[in-house]
């Protein structure tokens, strides 16, 4: 009672304070049915649930301008239109409840459509779009966190059975309930690079004012493609394969849903919104007055809009104090970083991501420059430094083919489609001819680069050196050379006469510029000189050997890679030598031969291949019996299933009688390519035993996969089990 009468004076004392006749008539809605959110002067107000249809006072004749609040499913679209509730005290829709329950005159439409969890059940009573542009990573995790709650229903009559367990706050003896890792796991590896697509073609749907496109190669389509590839949980990818209803030579006029022409407005969002932005204590406020807009001054809503001054308050009470209805900020034991993705997930997301940058960052509205926005940080948040290839369309209408159904009614996949026949083939048959995984990819990749070796030069800057006593501090590449040569090797031994190409004997400078790689079989890098040299790996100095000086040897440690080398080098009088060698620290070292010298461009797909190959080995060190990564990971994985494994090749150094300590045998490699170094009987023997087995990797298995198909069977029955008991 003692509230009541605090609210009714707060009301009353408005009355005296505002004469205008808009919020007169408010103040007298309020009065009426006191389920109103107040603005009670000052920037403050008291926050209240909105009107729902069966309360007394809502407004079921009223004329509207309708929004629909449209999103990628997930919980995020409930920050969006609690915020327009408390401004309004009118109640939200969800799309569903249109078409299962009945028409209603609720002003506010929650919509997944036309995502395949969504449909189109407001008919034509909307007007405008407001679009819900949530992070990728996050979303997906919030939408399995939905399907996980209600059962993986596939009817709304499951879900609405299981709404209750939806959103359900940890309080008062009830434990909050997450969906298990293992089980996102699961739904991820069957579905996420079809939804990762779903999501940007969600997006384009509606900022091209509902154009009609396929889903996962993003083409425009007929309709007829369309309306069945929405509705995935009855039509197997083959059936809606985009390729059996248009050929490349087919030129398609554009076709639009109908849905669009319904709303007054049409398709294209009036606004988009981050809901992270929107939840921001510095930036909330700013995006929840730009959404409080969309709707004030619009028709039906002069009477219900609370005043401008109390938006801020209603928006604090929300998402400060967190009144009103739960939402994803509710979800305090979820912990998203423990619901992972592989590298070629977050890779696919990226792509993604930056298309729909790249395709909007050319429109000049504000829509299109908010969203743009809104995807870069998005694509920033995911971490994927350098990107690389997304996967073929081919792997992404195959890659399901790995995995048993998902959804408990999904149709069997039968097809005689050639196209899905050779897709399944490479999941089903990993040692096929034309199999590649990635590491026989890296194996090639290096083998071709070796036999180009004729064109890995190294760059000699010459430069006058009178009465130098040490290397310039600036460094040599400050200064202008006088000349400029090639060279395949840096192994210059001591002579009095001419240094090199460099036509002087004594007071000469050279800069040895080129890219090494270096293999597991070396650990130190050394340069010997008379006089002074420095050796630079990736522009950081690792020797410094510098000074008039005799003959010194001085050694760095270097690892497996392609690194930029800088030598820099000087010759006082007396004869000059520079060599660069390279060995196993055992004080036996050679000169890098010109086989090891390679290119940019080599640096480059090295440290590329090097991260992946990291990667790939982190995803299946750290494999659990369901976590089965993107399609290539998934080719890799089963080929060391099958028995396939990658392990260190043997090496075998031999030393030939008659032959310098530093020109042994590496009957890995010399054999091939520097047979000079393995003419001795123990050499040849070495390598004869090498060609016998074909030169390939050993083979042994580093995991066990004996029991991975009856744990995933047992983890998928698990699975369907608890969905129908719920």
């Amino acid at each position: 009672m003692i509230a009541l009468t605090v609210g009714l004076a707060s009301i009353l004392s408005l009355l005296h304070t505002d004469s205008s006749i808009r919020n007169t008539r408010r103040l007298d809605i309020v009065l009426r049915n006191l389920a109103m959110s107040l603005n009670l002067g000052d920037g403050k107000c008291e926050w209240r649930a909105a009107l729902s249809t069966e309360d007394n006072g809502f407004p079921t004749t009223q004329t509207f301008l309708k929004t629909i609040i449209a999103g990628y499913p997930s919980g995020d679209k409930r920050v969006v239109f609690s915020q327009l509730e408390g401004l309004t005290g009118l109640s939200t829709r969800d799309e569903w409840e249109f078409a299962f329950l009945g028409m209603t005159n609720q002003p506010f439409i929650k919509a997944n459509y036309p995502h395949h969890e969504g449909i189109w059940g407001w008919g034509d009573v909307a007007d405008q779009v407001v679009m819900v542009v949530s992070p990728l990573k996050r979303v997906l995790i919030e939408y399995h966190d939905i399907l996980w709650d209600i059962g993986y229903a596939q009817t709304f009559e499951e879900a609405y059975e299981r709404i209750t367990n939806l959103y359900i706050s940890a309080g008062a003896g009830v434990p909050e309930e997450n969906a298990p890792v293992e089980e996102f796991l699961v739904w991820r590896d069957l579905r996420v690079f079809d939804e990762i697509h779903w999501y940007s073609w969600f997006i384009d749907y509606y900022m091209e004012a509902g154009l009609m496109r396929d889903m996962f190669n993003h083409e425009v389509t007929v309709e007829a493609q369309w309306q069945m590839s929405i509705l995935p949980n009855f039509f197997t990818k083959h059936e809606v394969r985009h390729g059996r209803f248009v050929n490349d030579t087919d030129a398609l006029t554009n076709t639009y849903d109908p849905m669009c022409a319904t709303l007054s407005k049409g398709c294209y969002p009036v606004m988009v919104l981050d809901p992270e932005k929107l939840v921001h204590p510095d930036y909330g406020p700013i995006e929840a007055r730009k959404l409080a807009q969309v709707v004030n001054g619009t028709e039906g809503f002069d009477e219900w809009m609370i005043e401008e001054e109390a938006w801020e308050c209603i928006w604090r009470e929300l998402i400060i104090e967190k009144k009103g209805i739960t939402t994803f900020l509710d979800k305090a034991t979820l912990d998203y970083d423990s619901y992972t993705y592989s590298f070629e997930m977050k890779n696919e997301m990226w792509h993604q991501t930056n298309r729909l940058i790249e395709k909007y960052e050319v429109r000049g509205d504000q829509v299109a420059i908010d969203l743009v926005n809104i995807l870069r940080g998005h694509r920033e948040e995911l971490g994927v430094d350098t990107p690389t290839d997304p996967i073929s369309y081919e792997q992404l209408m195959g890659y399901h083919l790995a995995y048993p159904p998902f959804f408990p009614n999904q149709k069997p996949f039968i097809s005689d489609d050639d196209f899905y026949v050779n897709q399944q083939q490479e999941y089903s048959e990993p040692f096929m001819g034309s199999f590649e995984s990635i590491i026989d990819r890296r194996r090639i990749m290096f083998g071709a680069e070796i036999e180009a070796k004729e064109d890995m030069i190294i760059d000699i800057n010459y430069y006058d050196a009178a009465n130098w006593t040490s290397i310039p501090a600036a460094g040599l590449s400050s200064l202008t050379p006088y000349a400029t040569d090639t060279t395949t090797e840096i192994k210059f031994r001591r002579s009095e006469g001419e240094f090199a190409t460099s036509g002087k004997s004594d007071y000469v400078a050279a800069l040895f510029q080129g890219y090494v790689h270096a293999t597991s079989r070396v650990s130190e890098i050394c340069v010997t000189s008379s006089d002074g040299s420095k050796l630079y790996l990736d522009d950081v100095l690792k020797i410094d050997n510098d000074g008039v000086h005799n003959r010194e040897q001085k050694c760095a440690s270097i690892s497996e890679g392609v690194y930029k080398v800088d030598i820099e080098y000087f010759e006082s009088t007396g004869g000059a030598l520079i060599l660069a060698e390279w060995g196993m620290g055992n004080e036996r070292y050679r000169n890098i031969a010109a086989r090891y010298w390679a290119s940019a461009d080599l640096q480059r797909r090295h440290l590329e291949m090097t991260r992946l190959n990291d990667i790939l080995e982190e995803d299946l060190r750290n494999l659990k019996d369901t976590d089965i990564m993107g399609p290539m990971t998934r080719m890799e994985y089963n080929f060391r299933k099958a028995g396939g494994s990658v392990s260190e090749p043997k090496f075998i150094d031999v030393l030939c009688q008659g032959h310098p300590e530093t020109d042994f045998c590496d009957c890995d490699s010399d054999c091939k390519y520097s047979a000079e170094f393995c003419t001795c009987p123990e050499a040849l023997a070495c390598c004869e035993s090498n060609e016998s087995d074909g030169r390939k990797l050993n083979m042994r298995s580093k995991y066990d996969f004996s029991r991975f198909d009856e744990i995933l069977k047992e983890k998928r029955l698990r699975q369907m089990k608890n969905a129908r008991s719920s």
